[in-house]
């Protein structure tokens, strides 16, 4: 994919607004963040860029950069939609589910997953699934 470092900093966006569903970053959410993208996606991208650093870490850089500016939620989910929706033939279906992966594990590091959150996260999932045609 050669858009890959633009879909992981995207990735990195919608797991920003997945976290901020409650309002408020939990430490347990970013230390998930950050696991996953190292024992998960890093592991697994064989792509670097031109730092030599691996293309996966653009998720940790793009979240605390969202992070940091506190920015809109929706605009965040709104990014990432729209890249995807323009990318969707590009992306690699396991990378798509890998990515569905991490919206879980973001949503329940923090405690339990209220049921807010679950209609939200599970709105995402299937936004993602429909538009990517996986089940």
């Amino acid at each position: 994919m050669k858009n890959i470092k633009q879909f992981y900093k995207e990735l990195g966006r919608l797991l920003y607004a997945v976290a901020m569903v409650d309002g408020k970053i939990q430490e347990e959410e970013v230390k998930a963040l950050h696991e996953f993208v190292s024992r998960e996606l890093a592991l697994s991208e064989p792509t670097t860029d031109s730092s030599g650093m691996n293309q996966a870490f653009y998720v940790d850089f793009e979240f605390d950069d969202y992070a940091g500016q506190k920015l809109s939620i929706q605009a965040a989910h709104d990014s990432f939609m729209k890249f995807l929706r323009a990318n969707v033939t590009e992306i690699d279906p396991k990378l798509i589910e890998k990515s569905i992966d991490a919206i879980e594990k973001i949503a329940g590091s923090f405690r339990k997953v209220n049921r807010e959150e679950r209609q939200i996260v599970n709105k995402i999932k299937i936004e993602i699934a429909q538009t990517a045609d996986i089940s």
